[in-house]
């Protein structure tokens, strides 16, 4: 009977530890907070005047942003509102700008709304920890289709010829 029980509970676990490892928040590498939302883990690097958020999924895959939209809600301590609308820059990242200010009282809300996956919301607090104080990735030049072509023939993926 004992066998019987411990083998209900064991495959009971199995079932539920995943989703306390996917819910809720996540350092990244960063230092920045990591909220699950849906099918997909939002990075969210909040300053002063400036947001910058990055879309991966939940194997943490960059996920291109390119045809999606997102509005940030920020809420002070004071109950000071602004919202800002975060735009794909390049890759996997969208930013924002507004007049805001990050204090550890600050709450921000993320809806995300990607092509066919639908809206998803990620809640952030910074409760009693300082805003995040390093800069913001910057995008790489801009590129274009025909910047974005597979290598010449007899060049490698590394752009290195095979003739020598």
């Amino acid at each position: 009977m004992k066998q019987i029980l411990f083998s209900f509970v064991f495959l009971g676990l199995l079932f539920v530890l995943p989703a306390w490892v996917i819910a809720g928040e996540h350092q990244s590498a960063r230092g920045s907070q990591v909220q699950a939302a849906g099918p997909y883990n939002l990075e969210l690097i909040a300053k002063d005047g400036q947001l910058q958020l990055y879309v991966t999924d939940r194997m943490q895959n960059a996920v291109q942003t390119s045809g999606g939209s997102a509005i940030a809600n920020i809420i002070d301590k004071d109950g000071n509102r602004a919202t800002v609308q975060l735009k794909p820059v390049f890759g996997n990242i969208m930013r924002g700008s507004g007049d805001f200010k990050i204090t550890p009282d600050t709450k921000i809300s993320v809806l995300l709304a990607m092509d066919v996956k639908g809206t998803h919301v990620a809640r952030f607090t910074f409760k009693g920890e300082p805003a995040f104080k390093g800069e913001p990735e910057t995008a790489p030049a801009q590129t274009t289709e025909s910047d974005n072509h597979p290598p010449h023939e007899g060049a490698s993926e590394n752009g290195s010829s095979d003739e020598d």
